[in-house]
């Protein structure tokens, strides 16, 4: 920073050269310099702060999500547990139908045989 007021200084008589006017560097506006300069450096702090509090809640949100989908995870696997016992059940089940389905099938044939035998019958009588 003092460098700094070095160089407002050589730029003082660099003015001075040119538009023949004095304009002086005192030890209050190096005092100025310096509280400009700490509130400057401020407001970047704070922004950075703010930022960074940002980024931390923004992983703290992932890091909720993660577990989040590790429980789903969890339930998922006991779901699909369920619903293969269940789909096998299912399957069970068609299989049993399928087989009185063909019963059903072979009675309802054979009482239309009995049916059209007794047609027969009936027409002979």
């Amino acid at each position: 920073m003092g460098k700094c007021h070095d160089l407002v200084t050589e730029v003082c008589e660099l003015y001075f050269t040119r538009m023949r006017r004095h304009v002086y560097v005192t030890p209050k506006s190096y005092l100025s310099f310096i509280d400009l300069y700490k509130n400057v450096y401020k407001k970047k702090f704070d922004g950075i702060d703010t930022e960074e509090q940002n980024i931390i809640s923004g992983l703290d949100k992932l890091k909720e999500a993660q577990e989040g989908i590790d429980l789903l995870k969890i339930d998922l696997a006991k779901e699909e547990v369920k619903l293969k016992s269940a789909s096998d059940e299912t399957d069970k089940l068609l299989k049993e139908l399928e087989i009185e389905n063909k019963k059903a099938k072979e009675t309802s044939e054979r009482c239309q045989e009995v049916e059209s035998n007794c047609l027969g019958q009936k027409a002979q009588i």
